[in-house]
């Protein structure tokens, strides 16, 4: 049955950079409907082979190739490099697109499916020694060069899905109420007929329960986690968000952390600054951040929340378990 007006939703699924990804557009006419989300495949398609690291012919793997040189690159990938650059300056350094060179040592260094199809998604040899992470000398010309230093590489890895779904969503709002889910990260335009979009958290540590209940408009959420891209190196454990400080992967008791902000790139970035931080800098972090919610949840089972997120969301047993950020010490 149609809403008043004849509105109707239209889904489209497709699988793009390693992960679901699932669109929904409200409109009136079926077939506009999904032309305009068979068009958001297309622009995903298009993003990840300009953007991948994991594509040789990459315009990205091209720029990292071309370090100790100068590198013309396209308005969208000097745009993103701008902005990775932007938000390292913003977070102090804890998020800096130079981490690939870690990524690798730490053994990321093919897709998560492939690592998840190896032998026990077990990577074997010398570990390097870890290092920190510096995108400080990265030069930038207003022309649209780029200039990585000798033994720099980069991977936009969160902030390019981000302005993937964020971009998609701009475009696919202007035939009606839409949203896209990549994978858990989600951004929305506009209000359905009857209700707002509304959006589950799963929980880290159980994926059948849910974390949370949300309600979106106009909105963005994204989940870090070092949950579920996580492997052994040398017989340890590794995960791919690294801290820059150390040039490893993060040691941290945060779990998880999901973030409600009104723009996706911000909301990924807010994310994992505030699990590479730890819980007592992440929550810092997360209470100097205007317009923004979010949860976390720890290695001892204890939830955090920040923001107006208690008002906005429904969280089950929320009066049991919730640690109060205003009530931190």
């Amino acid at each position: 049955m149609k809403p008043a007006g004849g509105m109707q939703i239209a889904h489209h699924h497709f699988r793009a950079m390693g992960t679901d990804v699932d669109a929904w557009l409200w409109n009136s006419h079926e077939q506009r409907a999904h032309n305009a989300l068979r068009m958001v495949e297309r622009f995903f398609a298009k993003t990840e082979a300009r953007l991948s690291r994991f594509r040789a012919d990459s315009e990205l793997s091209r720029l990292n190739r071309a370090a100790g040189s100068t590198f013309m690159a396209s308005p969208v990938l000097f745009g993103l490099v701008e902005d990775a650059l932007a938000w390292r300056t913003r977070t102090g350094g804890i998020f800096d697109p130079a981490v690939l060179p870690a990524l690798i040592d730490a053994g990321y260094d093919r897709s998560f499916a492939e690592i998840e199809a190896g032998p026990a998604a077990v990577r074997s040899g010398p570990i390097a020694p870890a290092h920190p992470v510096n995108a400080a000398d990265i030069r930038l010309d207003p022309n649209g060069a780029i200039a990585l230093p000798p033994g720099v590489a980069l991977d936009l890895g969160g902030i390019a899905k981000g302005w993937t779904v964020q971009e998609a969503v701009h475009q696919l709002g202007m035939w009606g109420p839409c949203l896209v889910d990549a994978g858990g990260d989600i951004a929305c335009m506009g209000r359905p007929p009857a209700e707002p979009w509304v959006v589950t958290v799963a929980d880290p540590r159980d994926e059948t329960r849910d974390l949370a209940v949300l309600s979106l408009e106009n909105e963005a959420v994204a989940t870090s986690s070092r949950v579920k891209r996580q492997w052994l190196r040398d017989g340890k454990a590794a995960h791919h968000l690294i801290d820059p400080r150390t040039g490893a992967p993060a040691v941290t008791n945060v779990l998880s952390v999901t973030v409600v902000a009104p723009r996706l790139p911000d909301a990924e970035i807010h994310a994992k600054t505030a699990l590479i931080l730890g819980e007592r800098a992440g929550r810092a972090y997360l209470a100097d951040c205007p317009d923004v919610a979010a949860i976390l949840v720890m290695d001892d089972n204890r939830i955090a929340t920040s923001g107006a997120f208690e008002e906005r969301a429904y969280v089950p047993s929320i009066s049991t378990f919730i640690d109060r950020l205003h009530a931190a010490g």
